[in-house]
């Protein structure tokens, strides 16, 4: 795969270049950690190599994911007899709660994994993170485009960590499914489309779906449409709904379409499921899904834990559509607690795992493609990077969507928007109904949350 992953490479390296966006709802001046609450602070010395360290890591992730990290800490804790990292690992579904009260108790990881989603919010309440600017002397950041950085974690003057891998949303395929049903794909698929085969394939054989979304998948369909719609985001930057209850009753009448024409399960079945990934969903390991949609972070796992040939295509879209719509964002932000007592030993281990050799090679593409150059070279010479997974963030990045804002990925208002796509799946609720009800309780939240 050497001359196609070198152009595929070049390609992402020539996106990761054009995305400069300015992040809402950033913090504009720049934070030192607290030295009230630590031991240390960036640009002190690192401690003596003979004193004991403690350490802990949060991530999220598949299993794949955990022994890969698992290895990597243990490499680095054996160069530094003196270092010991302890891993806190689970479920992403309940990652940021979980982080949120560890944060207000002053108890958060040393060293955390932060989903772009989470970060402006995080910074719009004083992130207590240290600002990575400050350890620029202590990482190597010159492979890492520090602009792609900034898209969702930051500005000139404060940055809440480092992106570790990029990530882009698609469908990933059943090869023999949608053979099976004499359906050819096509990154031209429509929304109508999917309808449209979906309807065939229930009918053909009831067991059989051919799409099934998580319930994060749910919210990312809904942000699509309205992108492709007309161009907004969900939230507009003045803090209103950025549709019309009509709109937003075409979006929620699509979904009760999917359910109606049997294209995915029932929300009472689906719901099992709602937080599994595919490498661990036995409908789609047992091959009654043909589509599971995802990020390209989860990929590897799924092509590890499937045991039939996998495809992709592009997310679908409609005609002339005002936005895109694809979801391209960074995969995961490494940050530092600014309460941790070993910051420097905490940038080191970052700088470890992002730049060193050996840790590369151990983590793969577990973190979807790495940012950094550097390991994109050394994966692409090892032929880690799987045609598969380029060739679906190749698809993602051919119509790349406009980036979320701060109200957009407000966890009270992603609640809401769950909520109703609940309400309209399992049918208690009309479209319409749902639409109307949500724009008033979205327009009274956003009011609290506008400050």
């Amino acid at each position: 795969m050497s001359t196609f992953s070198r152009k595929t490479v070049a390609c992402i390296l020539a996106f990761v270049m054009m995305f400069v966006l300015v992040s809402c709802g950033a913090k504009t001046s720049t934070q030192s950690p607290d030295t009230t609450n630590s031991t240390q602070t960036a640009g002190e010395k690192p401690q003596s190599k003979d004193e004991k360290i403690n350490m802990r890591f949060s991530w999220w992730g598949a299993d794949t994911r955990h022994q890969a990290t698992l290895e990597a800490m243990q490499i680095y804790m054996d160069r530094h007899p003196n270092v010991t990292i302890e891993g806190e690992y689970g479920a992403f579904a309940a990652a940021y709660e979980k982080l949120l009260t560890q944060i207000a108790g002053g108890t958060a990881p040393d060293i955390v994994s932060v989903d772009y989603q989470w970060t402006f919010e995080l910074m719009k309440q004083d992130a207590p993170f240290v600002n990575m600017y400050t350890l620029e002397d202590k990482i190597d950041m010159s492979n890492i485009n520090l602009d792609f950085a900034r898209s969702y974690g930051g500005n000139d003057e404060y940055l809440i960590g480092l992106p570790v891998g990029m990530n882009g949303l698609g469908y990933m395929y059943n090869v023999s499914f949608l053979d099976q049903f004499g359906l050819t794909p096509s990154d031209d698929w429509s929304w109508d489309d999917i309808l449209e085969y979906g309807k065939k394939v229930h009918e053909t054989d009831n067991q059989k779906y051919l799409l099934y979304n998580i319930l994060n998948h749910w919210v990312y369909l809904v942000k699509a449409q309205l992108k492709q719609m007309n161009g907004n985001t969900f939230i507009k930057d003045d803090y209103t709904p950025g549709f019309t209850k009509e709109e937003m009753a075409k979006i929620f009448t699509y979904i009760r379409d999917l359910v109606d024409t049997g294209t995915v399960p029932p929300f009472e079945e689906g719901v099992l499921y709602d937080s599994v990934y595919a490498d661990a969903n036995p409908e789609w390991l047992n091959q009654n899904i043909g589509i599971f949609p995802t990020s390209s972070s989860h990929l590897p796992a799924a092509l590890k834990a499937s045991d039939f040939e996998i495809s992709s295509m592009r997310y679908p879209g409609v005609k002339d559509s005002v936005d895109p719509g694809i979801l391209v964002t960074p995969a995961v932000y490494l940050c530092v607690y600014e309460k941790s007592a070993h910051i420097d030993q905490a940038a080191d281990f970052i700088d470890f795992f992002l730049n060193d050799e050996e840790a590369i090679k151990v983590l793969k593409d577990t973190r979807s493609v790495p940012v950094n150059t550097k390991a994109q070279e050394i994966l692409v010479k090892e032929g880690v990077l799987s045609e598969t997974l380029v060739n679906f963030l190749d698809q993602a990045m051919t119509a790349p969507g406009k980036a979320d804002n701060s109200p957009s990925l407000n966890n009270e208002v992603l609640s809401v928007l769950k909520d109703y796509i609940q309400q309209v799946g399992y049918k208690q609720m009309t479209p319409e109904d749902a639409a109307e009800a949500m724009i008033i309780e979205l327009e009274d939240i956003l009011e609290t949350i506008k400050g």
